[in-house]
């Protein structure tokens, strides 16, 4: 139960900091596809550095457990897609549809409710997809510092520090 709170904590913390970023502004998000508009960029570079960092010293430190989901390229493939098509449809990805239903919108909450009837159906049609999702094209669980043969530490310090003075010090916060 300790861990639900926590998620729900957690969870409710970044939807904030989505909202104060402006991540669920359609402004902002056309800004950002054009790029013309960086704040969200910035904004989801500095969480995916700070959290890559965080979750790898976690999992030194044996707080968390770190689990490699093996590689299915078609199943991520098509993901991808239907992510991108719903993305493009809509304007919100999943986290800012349930901010910006959280505000009222009712356009993110029609795509809210889509993502939850899609996750629903795919919940129904895996068993018979499976095969050709996971089966096909499984590379097992490879990751990029098993290739390059380096401690992930090493790799998670490198890539946060660079996606945060990318952040910092590269991307301006508008373009004309």
């Amino acid at each position: 139960m300790e861990l639900l709170i926590t998620g729900f904590i957690i969870g409710c913390a970044f939807g904030a900091i989505l909202y104060l970023g402006g991540a669920s502004s359609y402004r902002r998000i056309l800004g950002t596809l054009l790029l013309k508009d960086m704040t969200i960029i910035k904004l989801m570079a500095t969480a995916i550095g700070v959290g890559t960092l965080g979750v790898y010293l976690l999992d030194a430190g044996g707080l968390a457990n770190l689990s490699i989901k093996p590689a299915y390229i078609w199943g991520v493939a098509l993901g991808g897609i239907i992510f991108g098509l719903g993305w493009a449809v809509s304007g919100y990805c999943p986290g800012t549809c349930v901010v910006g239903s959280a505000e009222g919108k009712v356009d993110a909450m029609f795509t809210l409710a889509g993502g939850l009837a899609g996750a629903f159906i795919f919940s129904i049609a895996f068993p018979y997809l499976e095969s050709a999702l996971i089966s096909n094209a499984n590379f097992g669980n490879i990751t990029i510092t098993g290739l390059i043969g380096i401690d992930p530490i090493y790799f998670a310090i490198v890539f946060s520090l660079a996606l945060i003075g990318l952040t910092f010090f590269v991307l301006e916060d508008s373009y004309e």
